[in-house]
């Protein structure tokens, strides 16, 4: 916990109060849903309790947001159940224009926050929402548009859910140096001087931890994301150009 900073604190700091209540109660106790770099944590501090079992589920397998379970050692793995459900959004084949952003937004206008919101799963005809049990009625019964596009909301079971089939764009580009500002400028599309902007403001994160600095060494195999425009990853180094670029192979994750 010493080495963590800001958010990641506060966010370790909500894990160890559930660590502490499954060693004291004897029981499972449940997190809200962790991106990458906080499951990262969360193993680190459960790890550190001692005599505690866990497991992550999103809903379905490759999930990346995923609730953790805590557990004593002892328990029967088989009696602890994740705590998760799902809702399907039918936007009758209006959808093509929607995207993941615009469904997050409309599910929060619920009045639902993000730490109980799961993974977006784009269907063509509309969307597949993973979320805590507690705030599916709000959905159902809230959420009546999408980006003006009138929809249905139901709740699913999660065998239902659909395998999430990310599009992957790859993009060949060429960069003065491996500076975080010059890498996703690049990988976005976006000028070095908005990326700058962008960084300093707190919307990027490299492998999901916040970045602030235009100037951090960027490597093989980083992902960078940055708010509402999807993630980023440095997928291969291709060599130097005649000019002395470095000439690098980046898969963008729209």
């Amino acid at each position: 916990m010493s080495h963590l900073e800001g958010e990641e604190r506060e966010a370790g700091g909500r894990i160890l109060d559930i660590a502490a209540r499954a060693y004291t109660e004897n029981e499972p106790a449940y997190s809200d849903f962790l991106d990458p770099r906080g499951q990262e944590i969360a193993v680190g501090i459960v790890r550190g309790v001692g005599s505690l079992a866990y497991y992550f589920s999103g809903g379905y397998r490759g999930a990346e947001r995923q609730r953790l379970a805590v557990f004593p050692d002892y328990y029967p793995r088989e009696r602890v159940e994740m705590p998760l459900a799902a809702v399907n959004i039918d936007g009758a084949g209006e959808f093509s224009q929607v995207g993941h952003r615009d469904v997050l937004g409309a599910v929060l206008g619920c009045g639902i926050r993000r730490d109980k919101i799961g993974d977006i799963i784009l269907t063509g005809q509309g969307a597949q929402v993973v979320m805590t049990p507690e705030i599916v009625p709000a959905v159902v019964h809230n959420l009546q548009a999408v980006q003006r596009v009138p929809v249905y909301v139901a709740e699913i079971d999660l065998e239902q859910l659909e395998a999430a089939s990310q599009q992957v764009k790859e993009i060949r580009a060429t960069v003065a140096s491996l500076r975080l500002d010059a890498v996703a400028g690049a990988g976005f599309g976006t000028s070095r001087s908005q990326m700058v902007r962008d960084i300093k403001g707190g919307k990027v994160r490299v492998n999901w931890k916040p970045v602030e600095n235009p100037a951090r060494s960027i490597e093989i195999g980083d992902v960078i994301s940055i708010r509402g425009k999807g993630r980023l990853e440095v997928a291969e180094q291709l060599g130097l150009t005649r000019k002395g670029r470095i000439s690098l192979l980046l898969r963008r994750y729209i």
